[in-house]
């Protein structure tokens, strides 16, 4: 206690700035939908017994090509979108809580839920899984869409 540091003191200071980062990036979310895990499991489900979202799971990996993992971008993406279609209220998380990675899913997330359409859509598939699974597939066309804004996007990005 004579004031000079001790090794010890001076190797926890110095790691106490890694240790934070490590438990801020542990609790980002992949998933721009709140669900339990029972809803979590109808998708699973349908996921597994439906050749059709499985066939686009493996298109729209193609269509992100600077992610690390690009599969399970689409299947967290494509939950999502399930998710959104068939809770009664769907919340979806704020951005700042989901992984960078992830952040794009919630974009294309929220702007399928604020098209008018998506509201209609929403009464018929609310509580039905194989319903929402089809709403899935009917919004495919949008979902394709929308990647392709946000590669175009990060493709700018990057040139600049």
């Amino acid at each position: 206690m004579n004031g000079t540091p001790r090794p010890l003191d001076e190797l926890t200071r110095r790691s106490a700035q890694w240790l934070a980062r490590s438990a801020a990036v542990a609790e980002r979310h992949t998933a721009a939908v709140v669900a339990d895990p029972f809803d979590r499991a109808a998708w699973q489900d349908v996921h597994a017994q439906s050749a059709a979202l499985r066939e686009l799971a493996a298109e729209l990996a193609a269509r992100h090509p600077g992610a690390r993992h690009p599969g399970d971008l689409t299947d967290d993406l494509l939950a999502d979108v399930f998710l959104a279609a068939y809770l009664p209220a769907p919340r979806l998380r704020e951005p700042a809580s989901m992984a960078p990675s992830h952040r794009v899913n919630h974009r294309i997330v929220t702007a399928l839920t604020d098209a008018p359409e998506f509201a209609a859509l929403h009464r018929e598939t609310a509580g039905d899984p194989y319903a929402a699974a089809l709403a899935v597939l009917a919004q495919a066309p949008a979902v394709r869409a929308l990647l392709d804004r946000t590669r175009d996007a990060r493709e700018r990005a990057g040139e600049a």
